[in-house]
């Protein structure tokens, strides 16, 4: 009887072992587990890196998957595409940012990865509905964001 562990990459996973013979879906278990696990890693990577976070090719090479193949795995399994994800990630720290530190709301931009101010500026007032600046201001006079 032939089986394999699957050692996953965080120590607060524990070692699964599965019997490849006689259970057909077991391929197909080792097959989740190993998506699962590139998207954890393309995960923390983006977190250690949104300032410059990875390109989808850095992300599927990492992973062993076609750019087109991880994306739809990625999305599989966050149920967002890999660039909302980033973006997302990015908006939610500027939030913290915003609320918790006396930057100026350019020095926030380019804290998280933006480039231009400017663009930064729509993106949050698209995602949260209102600007930065008055963002900051109704988080410090009581108002739920």
């Amino acid at each position: 009887m032939k089986s394999i562990t699957v050692r996953e990459g965080s120590p607060n996973f524990e070692y699964k072992t599965l019997t490849l013979e006689g259970d057909p879906s077991a391929l197909r278990n080792i097959t989740i587990l190993r998506h699962q696990l590139a998207v954890q890693k393309a995960l923390q990577m983006i977190k250690e890196r949104l300032q410059d976070p990875p390109t989808l090719a850095e992300l599927a090479a990492l992973s062993r998957l076609s750019r087109t193949y991880f994306s739809h795995v990625f999305k599989e399994i966050t149920g967002t595409k890999l660039q909302e994800y980033i973006l997302q990630t990015r908006l939610e720290k500027a939030q913290n940012l915003l609320s918790c530190i006396d930057l100026k709301v350019k020095e926030v931009s380019y804290e998280i990865g933006f480039k231009d101010p400017n663009y930064f500026c729509r993106a949050f007032k698209k995602w949260t509905g209102s600007n930065p600046t008055n963002w900051r201001i109704g988080k410090f006079l009581g108002r739920k964001n």
